[in-house]
């Protein structure tokens, strides 16, 4: 047998005794790793997040076009973090179901208002009094919407405050409810995210004190004590940020496949 023919043979074999991989030319791609249903609730969150401040205030807002959906990706995740399959998922979200099907399609708002630094928020009505919200209609420019609050911590309620004027011996008693943080989570039905009209939240009425910010204007939330020595109470009285919201600008994210799936097993259109 000649040279070769011997050499031939000898690297057939050790070509077919190497691995298989060792004979690819190029590395094979690597299939993507499918949406997480985090990431989903993460992509809703962020279709329009906006901050803004004003007379001391700061409010921010996060928007969702359909809080269902919302609700529902909350609920599949805690499924998925004790392991349950499809079927057992789909059993266990039923009651969930029923309880957030009407709010399929409502917008849903995740908003937080605080006072910077040492300021304090001052309510003398309820929530809803104080955050307007406005959307143009065919008959006006600002027309009135209305929201349902889900949930508000901490829940407004007021307690009697004392208002010290001009003088010490000069005091009112007035009901009211303070804070320096308050989340709040509404849904809306009446604020339509097809109209492509801006969406605006006002909050207005508001009065703001700071803790020890001067020696005549100042708030004691412990003691329930404001002094307003440089102002009447009418004057405290001030507006608070605007945000306005373009339903147009968003990008609604597509839900995963598997949750969509167990959705639809459910009843979901």
């Amino acid at each position: 047998m000649s040279f070769t023919k011997n050499a031939f043979g000898l690297v057939t074999v050790l070509l077919l005794a190497a691995p298989g991989e060792n004979l690819r030319c190029e590395p094979e791609p690597i299939a993507a790793a499918p949406s997480s249903i985090e990431d989903y609730m993460d992509d809703l969150l962020a279709m329009q997040p906006i901050a803004e401040s004003r007379s001391g205030v700061r409010m921010s807002i996060e928007v969702v076009h359909d809080a269902y959906l919302y609700f529902m990706a909350k609920k599949y995740e805690e499924c998925q973090n004790f392991g349950f399959d499809e079927d057992l998922t789909v059993g266990k979200l039923k009651s969930a179901h029923i309880k957030y099907k009407r709010f399929q399609k409502r917008l849903y708002f995740r908003i937080h208002i605080s006072g910077e630094g040492s300021k304090c928020v001052i309510f003398d009505k309820k929530f809803a009094s104080h955050l307007e919200v406005t959307q143009k209609s065919k008959k006006t420019s600002f027309a009135k919407r209305s929201f349902h609050a889900l949930n508000v911590s901490p829940s407004v309620k007021f307690s009697r405050w004392t208002i010290f004027g001009k003088s010490v011996l000069s005091n009112t008693k007035k009901n009211l409810f303070g804070f320096q943080s308050l989340r709040a989570e509404v849904t809306s039905y009446s604020i339509k995210a097809a109209n492509k009209e801006p969406v605006y939240f006002r909050l207005k009425g508001i009065r703001v004190q700071g803790q020890n910010q001067t020696p005549g204007d100042s708030i004691n939330v412990a003691k329930r004590q404001i002094s307003t020595r440089s102002k009447t109470w009418g004057e405290l009285q001030v507006y608070g940020p605007t945000i306005v919201m373009t339903p147009g600008n968003w990008e609604i994210p597509l839900p995963p496949a598997d949750f969509l799936r167990v959705l639809k097993k459910l009843g979901y259109k």
